[in-house]
């Protein structure tokens, strides 16, 4: 059996780097995160970089981490912020949908309390198994044999 081109890039977990937005409901602002990824057996843990917009943390980045499933193409994780001045930590709830190449990520986020905020969210792969071949790609470009050639 042969594979096509999109078969042979497709990965079946979300592990990697991934960069997108978030947004509040009934505004038009859209905040940038970073995000690190890994997935075993459905189980999504991380982290997140984004603008720390409160003012408590010198650099002016908050990170945060997350912890989550993947079910088929469903995905659900929880980003846990803090601790805040109080020593609590602050929950949000993320439930999106992934394309079946696991590249896209998009959805709703909320808080339990459902009186507080509630937006959306979109997230792209920018890293995954596609580092591995562009590394291989970098050493064979440093290699001063391979360079002297041709």
């Amino acid at each position: 059996m042969t594979r096509n081109a999109s078969q042979s890039r497709r990965t079946n977990s979300l592990s990697g780097l991934w960069t997108g937005f978030y947004s509040f409901d009934l505004t038009d602002e859209a905040i940038a995160f970073t995000a690190w990824l890994s997935e075993d057996g459905g189980t999504i843990t991380g982290s997140v970089l984004e603008e720390d917009f409160d003012g408590q943390t010198p650099d002016g980045e908050c990170e945060s981490e997350i912890i989550g499933q993947r079910f088929g193409l469903d995905v659900q994780f929880t980003k846990i912020e803090g601790p805040l001045a109080d020593g609590n930590h602050r929950l949000l709830r993320y439930h999106g949908d992934t394309d079946p190449d696991c590249c896209v990520v998009s959805g709703v986020w909320f808080f339990d309390d459902p009186s507080e905020w509630t937006g959306t969210f979109m997230m792209t792969r920018i890293s995954g198994e596609l580092k591995a071949r562009v590394s291989t790609v970098a050493a064979g470009l440093s290699d001063p044999d391979k360079s002297s050639q041709g």
